[in-house]
């Protein structure tokens, strides 16, 4: 989707992705340059909220360099289509003004980095916090948690998931979870 399609729908434009690699004489280069483009949920708990991938691994520690694959259409079949068991998975949220995605947790770590507009983050024990500043960064560790686009504009976070152990709680491991 073009940035003017995108916006004729009402929505944000796709999200450039630059990647490096080596030529064949071990010389760094540039081996791909183009937009991500999002997709729209069709599930109705997320109702106002697209993503699209950026780059996916398949294993930790990683071992890509030189792997032609695009990172993106690797698949992330654990956790709701989120979590790369074994990997990492990098992807841009996208939330319409006064959508909410519903309370979910999954086994991961996820580094969450504000890139424009606000969001709230809605914790299971039902309190809010503001995330307002581009840079701010929401670290989610296993806990069952939602987002609220207060609006009046799009809200545009990246996410790193990093698959994980399930959190544990007085012995009891909190597996995947979806209100």
């Amino acid at each position: 989707m073009s940035a003017d399609s995108a916006a004729a729908a009402g929505r944000l434009p796709g999200i450039r992705r630059v990647v490096t690699g080596h030529r064949e004489d071990g010389v760094g280069v540039v081996k791909g340059d183009k937009v991500m483009e999002s997709y729209v949920s069709a599930n109705q708990k997320f109702q106002g909220l697209s993503a699209g991938p950026i780059w996916r691994t398949g294993q930790l520690p990683v071992n890509d360099s030189n792997d032609e694959t695009d990172g993106a259409t690797r698949e992330a079949t654990g956790d709701f289509g989120l979590v790369v068991k074994g990997g990492t998975n990098l992807l841009f949220t996208d939330l319409a003004p006064g959508a909410t995605a519903g309370m979910h947790r999954t086994t991961s770590l996820d580094h969450n980095i504000l890139i424009s507009g606000k969001v709230l983050l809605i914790m299971e024990d039902g309190s809010e916090t503001l995330v307002e500043n581009p840079g701010d960064v929401v670290v989610q560790r296993g806990t069952v948690h939602a987002w609220r686009n207060p609006g009046p504009e799009w809200v545009r976070w990246v996410t790193v998931v990093i698959d994980a152990q399930p959190a544990v709680v007085n012995g009891v491991a909190l597996g995947p979870y979806v209100v």
